[in-house]
């Protein structure tokens, strides 16, 4: 074959197009890379390994926040023992260090952030709303056990350093 007698340009390679699986109006080029399907731009889902169908690309919980039952009996003992001996320990620091202001409601803080860390390290660092109550609810246990085991006159500071207390908790397993 001569430079003189190149093929034309029409006989370049065609494209091979079908229609969308779920919207059989709709010509593409486009099918996913798992089953083959052909889809349109609103039918696909980009994925890291290519375009995929609405089917084969439905979105997969990521392993941070599935926490299955079991993850929540762990964590549920966890706040039980944090209540219990969070809440003795809290008793007698407050013993302690009573004279000192403000001291005893910074237990709070530590009560809050040894909830949220032992929760967090019980369940594998994973989060979800279920871990923030049960964490929340640790450190208020806590607060009602050490209360229990030593009365004491509550003010509006202890119940702020409570609520601060909560808020340390939760920001290590709220989602």
């Amino acid at each position: 074959m001569s430079i003189m007698e190149q093929p034309e340009e029409s006989q370049q390679e065609q494209v091979v197009t079908g229609k969308c699986h779920w919207h059989p109006d709709i010509e593409t080029g486009l099918f996913c890379s798992q089953c083959g399907k052909y889809v349109c731009t609103s039918c696909m889902a980009q994925a890291s390994v290519g375009i995929r169908c609405r089917e084969c690309g439905k979105a997969v919980r990521l392993p941070t926040f599935d926490v299955t039952t079991i993850y929540y009996a762990r964590a549920g003992g966890v706040a039980l023992g944090i209540a219990i001996v969070g809440g003795i320990l809290w008793a007698v620091l407050n013993n302690i260090f009573l004279g000192i202001p403000f001291l005893p409601g910074l237990i709070a803080l530590g009560v809050g952030y040894g909830a949220g860390e032992l929760i967090s390290l019980s369940v594998n660092r994973k989060r979800s709303m279920g871990l923030v109550w049960l964490a929340g609810g640790a450190v208020l246990a806590a607060f009602i056990v050490s209360w229990l085991v030593d009365p004491f006159r509550i003010n509006i500071w202890w119940l702020l350093f409570v609520v601060i207390g909560v808020s340390v908790a939760v920001q290590r397993v709220r989602p």
